[in-house]
């Protein structure tokens, strides 16, 4: 599935895990906000450890100290978010994969999974890895 990210923020496309094409400073997160979607950022470029992934998250999203590190407390968080249009917008994908492969496969799986649950939660990846098959382009 090819789309726009214009396409996206209007709600002519389904929720989902999308690679991004587009221009690398293109600000997804400003525009989002100001189409009305809550938009959260998710930076993993300089994370060392997959802890550290999860402690990006919490830190990135402003989740609460009793977050639970793991990939059900993830689960429960992107379900949580997605009761309203939401975009996550992911640089780092291809580091955290350097670090961890198989449990970076298993973040975008949990991703997929998520925002095909979910009635409008998107999530671009800025960067590609072929952990796991992306569901289109943007």
């Amino acid at each position: 599935m090819t789309a726009t990210f214009d396409s996206v923020l209007a709600g002519l496309v389904s929720p989902g895990l999308f690679s991004w094409r587009g221009r690398a400073d293109r600000d997804l997160v400003g525009e989002a906000r100001a189409a009305g979607w809550q938009a959260l950022a998710l930076d993993t470029r300089q994370v060392t450890s997959f802890e550290g992934f999860y402690d990006e998250v919490a830190t990135a999203w402003e989740l609460p100290e009793w977050f639970g590190r793991n990939l059900d407390a993830l689960f429960d968080v992107l379900g949580d978010l997605a009761q309203r249009p939401t975009l996550i917008v992911w640089d780092g994908l291809h580091e955290l994969g350097d670090i961890d492969p198989v449990r970076t496969s298993a973040v975008v799986d949990l991703l997929r999974d998520a925002s095909e649950q979910a009635t409008a939660l998107v999530v671009i990846v800025r960067d590609g890895l072929d952990v796991s098959e992306f569901d289109g382009l943007l």
